[in-house]
C-alpha cells in the first residue's frame, strides 16, 4: 500500500462521525418541508445505529427535529440555507497521521440557488465546532464531485469540475494539481459526464460512479434507448484505460419531469460503519440493486431506504451525508 503524507481515506474506512443538515429551503421541497424532514430523519436514525451523527439544524426547526431524531444524534444549531452536507461540509483527510479538515469554497453549484452565504460558511462553522485543524483552499469544490479509493486515486467528472460556473480562471491541469496536492493523491481519473438530467450539480461523480474497493468501481448500465447509454460506454472505456475494474447495476427505470430525465441513481448510496444506506425508488430494479450491494459488501448490513422524497430536492442519500473519517 502506498504511504502518503496526506491521504484522503476511502468512505469504507472507519468513521468518527457522519454530518447531516435538517431540510430548511422550503422552495425546493415541493411535496412539503415536513416530508423531506421525515425522509432525512429515516436516513439519520439508521446511520446513528452504527456511528455518531451530528445534525445541523436551524434554531426554529430544532423542536421538530428533536421529536423525529434518535436521542443519540447530536443537534448542532447553525444558520444554514440548505441541507446538502456532502457539498458544504469540510472534507477530512489525514496529514502526517492527524486529521485535517479541507475547507474548499462553495458557490451553490455555480450560483444556481440563492441565498447561499450561510452554506458557504458551513465548513468553517463545523471546523470551529469540532476544533480540528483545517486548511482553507481557494477553489470551488463540492464533496459530491470527487471520490477517493483511499490509496491515491481521485475519481471525478469533467462535466462538473471543468464547468465555467465553478472555477473559470482554472484549466483542467490547474484543477488537477490542486486535487493531487491537497488530497495527497497520485492520479485523477476524469470521466466525461455524470448521469443524464443531473443539471443541479452539473454531473456529480457520486451519482454515476464510486469506488467500492481500491481498484473496483461501481456504476450503472442500461439499454440502448436510455439517455445514459453513450455516457456509460465512454466511462467504461476510461476506467479500462486506467486499469480500474467495473461492476454494474441496472439503472432505475426512466422518470421524467417535462422532457428532462430525473437523475435517479443507485450509486448515490452511503457507506457507514458496518452498514450501507442505499436508495430505493419504487422501481422494478430496486431488488437487483440491493442484491448487487449485498454481494459487494458481505460484512455490512444493507439498509434500503425510499429516496423519492430526497430526490424531490435534487439529490440522494450520499448527497445529504458527509463522513468524518476516524484518524
Amino acid at each position: 500500500m502506498t504511504q502518503l503524507k496526506r491521504r484522503w481515506p476511502a468512505e469504507w474506512e472507519a468513521h468518527a462521525a457522519t454530518w447531516m443538515a435538517w431540510p430548511c429551503r422550503t422552495e425546493i421541497w415541493t411535496n412539503g418541508l415536513e416530508k423531506a424532514q421525515l425522509a432525512f430523519a429515516e436516513v439519520a436514525n439508521t446511520i446513528a445505529d452504527y456511528e455518531p451523527l451530528f445534525m445541523l439544524v436551524k434554531p426554529e426547526h430544532k423542536a421538530f427535529a428533536t421529536k423525529k431524531l434518535s436521542s443519540s444524534i447530536t443537534l448542532v444549531e447553525m444558520t444554514i440555507d440548505d441541507s446538502w452536507t456532502r457539498d458544504t461540509a469540510p472534507i477530512w483527510i489525514a496529514e502526517d497521521g492527524k486529521p485535517l479538515a479541507l475547507d474548499f469554497q462553495f458557490n451553490a453549484w455555480g450560483n444556481k440557488f440563492s441565498p447561499f452565504d450561510n452554506d458557504a460558511k458551513v465548513a468553517d462553522n463545523i471546523i470551529n465546532y469540532s476544533g480540528i485543524q483545517s486548511r482553507q483552499i481557494d477553489m470551488v469544490l463540492e464533496g459530491g464531485a470527487v471520490h477517493s479509493n483511499g490509496q491515491g486515486t481521485i475519481l471525478t467528472t469533467k462535466e462538473c469540475l471543468l464547468n465555467a460556473n465553478r472555477n473559470p480562471s482554472m484549466n483542467q491541469q490547474q484543477i488537477e494539481q490542486v486535487l493531487l496536492e491537497q488530497f495527497g493523491a497520485e492520479q485523477v481519473v476524469w470521466l466525461e459526464k455524470g448521469v443524464a438530467g443531473d443539471v443541479d450539480t452539473d454531473g456529480h461523480i457520486d451519482n454515476i460512479a464510486c469506488f467500492v474497493e481500491e481498484d473496483l468501481v461501481i456504476s450503472q448500465n442500461c439499454d440502448k434507448q436510455s439517455e445514459n447509454f453513450a455516457i456509460y460506454e465512454e466511462n467504461r472505456q476510461i476506467l479500462r484505460e486506467n486499469n480500474l475494474k467495473l461492476v454494474e447495476v441496472s439503472e432505475p427505470e426512466a422518470r421524467y419531469e417535462g422532457e428532462l430525465r430525473v437523475p435517479l441513481s443507485y450509486i448515490n448510496f452511503y457507506i457507514a460503519n458496518d452498514a450501507i444506506i442505499m436508495p430505493s425508488f419504487d422501481c422494478k430494479q430496486d431488488d437487483e440493486a440491493k442484491s448487487v450491494l449485498t454481494d459487494l459488501f458481505p460484512h455490512r448490513t444493507i439498509h434500503q431506504i425510499n429516496a423519492n422524497e430526497i430526490l424531490v430536492g435534487g439529490g440522494g442519500i450520499h448527497c445529504i451525508t458527509m463522513q468524518q473519517p476516524q484518524i
